[in-house]
């Protein structure tokens, strides 16, 4: 078994049974490995945490990639960026039940207490900002880094919050407007 199929596995239990009852113990059982293996590969609960979000970090990296990359305006790749941002987050069935079920887990890593460790929202806009083009970086405003970071903040208050008097298209406007020079 490989270590992306046990993390796809430990994705599947927290869309289950959320984010506090995963173990290596049930992924392994899930996965239909021995226990030792589980171990092995992460060493810990908390190593399989964070293998899982950076697993998860790197499929969103690879569809930020491809979400917009057709468009020739820095600010429709933008636009369309933050559209399906939003629709990924309401798509996502593990992230879904955590903000349903377990929410502090979620502001838990958004702000992340432990100051030695990045909180999810400088994972993201560090992922994020390696794809960016020079040509598209010249675009941003104030810089691609700030400009990351408020659109990552932007989808995450749509995520904690997703009740709005405005549509996803009016929000996505709304960045495009103060991120694109």
């Amino acid at each position: 078994m490989d270590r992306d199929r046990m993390l796809e596995v430990g994705v599947g239990l927290v869309s289950r049974f959320g984010a506090k009852a995963l173990s290596l113990t049930s992924v392994a059982r899930h996965a239909g490995v021995a226990r030792a293996t589980a171990y092995r590969m992460f060493g810990g609960r908390d190593a399989l945490v964070d293998a899982i979000v950076s697993h998860e970090l790197e499929q969103l990296r690879l569809r930020l990639a491809e979400w917009g990359a057709d468009e020739a305006d820095a600010a429709e790749r933008v636009r369309v960026r933050v559209l399906k941002s939003l629709e990924y987050i309401r798509a996502h069935d593990a992230l879904q039940y955590v903000l349903r079920e377990e929410p502090e887990e979620i502001v838990r890593a958004l702000v992340s207490p432990d100051l030695a460790r990045p909180s999810l929202v400088e994972r993201v806009v560090d992922m994020s900002i390696v794809d960016v083009s020079d040509a598209e970086a010249q675009e941003l405003y104030p810089d691609p880094r700030a400009a990351a970071e408020f659109l990552v903040r932007v989808v995450y208050s749509c995520m904690l919050v997703p009740g709005s008097s405005m549509s996803d298209e009016q929000v996505a406007d709304l960045v495009v407007r103060a991120v694109i020079r």
